[in-house]
This record gives C-alpha cells, sequence and structure tokens, in this order.
C-alpha cells in the first residue's frame, strides 16, 4: 500500500478547514464544499486534532502543543484521508485553535464564518433540548484510541444518560478557556459565555495570518448577499469547479435563518446575555 506523503500533498492541494463556532454555518458550507469535484470533505475529525492532547483541560490549543509527534499524525491521518483529492473539514472547536492549526498545517487556507451570537443562542437551545444522536456518540467513541478513552468516559456517559433520560444536555460544544466555571449558570447565559469565549479566541488570532491564508466573513453575508460572498469564497480557496460551488450556495442560501432568534428570544433572555455578548458583537460589527 502506497502511503500518501502529506508535504507533497498539501503543497499542491492546500487543505481547506473551516473554521466557526457551533451552529455558525459552519456545517452548511462544509457540506457543500463536500459536493464540490476534487474536495474530499471529513465532518468533525475532532479525534484526530486531539491527538496527543485529549488530555488537556479545555480545548484551546497553542504552538508549543505541536509536537513533532502530533504534528506527523495529524497530517498523514488527513493526506490519507484525502487520497489524490484535496482536503477539507469544519470542527468547531478549533476556534481556539488557530495557532495549532497554522503550525500542523502551514498550507491551509482557512475560512473563519462567523455569526451573530443571538442565533448561535436560539439555535445552540435546541441542540441541547434534543441531544445528541446516540449513533453519532458511539462513533465518536469508537473514533477514540483506547488509550484516550478515559478522557472522555464521564462525558460520554453523561451524554447517553441524559439521550435515554430526555434529560437536555449540561454542556455541548465549544470547550473555550473557562469553560467549567460557567457551567451551572443559567443555560443562556452560559451559551451566551461560550459562544463569546470560543469566538473571541478566534479572533485574537486571526491578525497572524496574512489574506492568503484566512479569510473571514459574516454568515448573514452568505445567506443575503450569496453569489458575491460564494465567490469570494471560491477566489480565496482556488476551487477548480467554482461555477458550482456558487451555483449550490445560490440554490441553498436562505436569508430567513438570519433572524429567528428575534421571534424565539423573548427580552428577559436576551437582557440577560446582552452584558456577556455585547462587547464581542460590537467587535465583529453587529448591532443590539
Amino acid at each position: 500500500m502506497t502511503r500518501t506523503d502529506p508535504d507533497a500533498a498539501f503543497a499542491s492541494r492546500p487543505p481547506i478547514i473551516l473554521v466557526g463556532t457551533q451552529r455558525s454555518g459552519t456545517t452548511y458550507l462544509g457540506s457543500l464544499l463536500g459536493n464540490t469535484p476534487g474536495l474530499r470533505y471529513w465532518e468533525e475529525p475532532r479525534h484526530i486534532w486531539i491527538r496527543g492532547n485529549a488530555y488537556a483541560p479545555d480545548d484551546r490549543l497553542t504552538k508549543a502543543h505541536a509536537r513533532p509527534r502530533v504534528r506527523k499524525a495529524i497530517r498523514s491521518a488527513f493526506a490519507e484521508f484525502a487520497g489524490d483529492d484535496r482536503f477539507c473539514e469544519k470542527t468547531p472547536s478549533n476556534c481556539t485553535r488557530l495557532p495549532f492549526i497554522n503550525e500542523v498545517l502551514p498550507e491551509a487556507k482557512i475560512l473563519l464564518i462567523v455569526r451573530d451570537g443571538r442565533a448561535v443562542l436560539r439555535s445552540t437551545g435546541e441542540i441541547m433540548n434534543a441531544g445528541i444522536p446516540s449513533g453519532r456518540i458511539l462513533k465518536r467513541a469508537r473514533q477514540t484510541p483506547p488509550w484516550e478513552w478515559p478522557a472522555f468516559l464521564g462525558q460520554t456517559a453523561s451524554a447517553l444518560h441524559r439521550k435515554i433520560t430526555h434529560k437536555p444536555l449540561k454542556y455541548w460544544g465549544a470547550k473555550p478557556p473557562g469553560w467549567k466555571q460557567w457551567i451551572g449558570l443559567p443555560r443562556d447565559e452560559m451559551i451566551a459565555h461560550q459562544w463569546a469565549g470560543a469566538i473571541t479566541c478566534a479572533l485574537d488570532d486571526a491578525p497572524e495570518f496574512n489574506g492568503h491564508q484566512l479569510l473571514t466573513f459574516r454568515y448573514e453575508q452568505l445567506m443575503d448577499h450569496p453569489e458575491s460572498t460564494a465567490r469570494k469564497i471560491a477566489d480565496f480557496l482556488d476551487l477548480e469547479d467554482a461555477d458550482r460551488f456558487i451555483n449550490e450556495i445560490c440554490k441553498t442560501a436562505d436569508p430567513s435563518r438570519t433572524d429567528k432568534w428575534r421571534e424565539q428570544l423573548d427580552q428577559s433572555t436576551l437582557e440577560a446575555v446582552k452584558p456577556i455578548m455585547l462587547p464581542v458583537l460590537e467587535r465583529l460589527g453587529y448591532q443590539w
């Protein structure tokens, strides 16, 4: 069996890394990129990204975590998965890991998608009520190396128990620094802190990248102005079949997705999360 050489593969076919908090449109955009000829899409290979760092206290990984053995393992796994295609993936917790990603995959093209935190709050609440599908929980357990199972046994057992007993999840999604102190807060405030913490990591780290490495755009722009935003993305990624990707975005973009929070979040909820979210929303250019 001939193994794919990561250095040669990534030099000629730069990996595409889609970064954004949970419920910010990464699944939507990732699925469309995955249908683009020449791309091989891996949805949330979290177990690969944390190889050798599974016992870290939160999702934040820096250049120091990219030890030679870790770097080699991740690059090899992604190159083998992609084969002769161009690698593409999305993992929401990568919002907190941009320096680590740059050290592991310096060839990568990174798409940073941001979304109004109030929309993320509404959508995350829905997921926490419904719970994670049992099959997905077990799939992640199977993907995790046995020697790293102890790091996840507690949260896996809790997620399964809450799914079986139809109880809402206590916590779901990225774990930026400080996440443990938010558990026990009212749920809306906890999600607000989580969103603010995760996207702030990405915003703080983004200046380390040049315009050829990272493109930042809003989910709302993609929904309201699909053709121009999709073309900007396609040009940045240098997609071979750009027209097909752009056409798919234009056919599927739905501007109504951006304003559901206005109808479903009551005033008391908005007032409770405003002190947490407002500074970050303003930094992103959103208005309250």
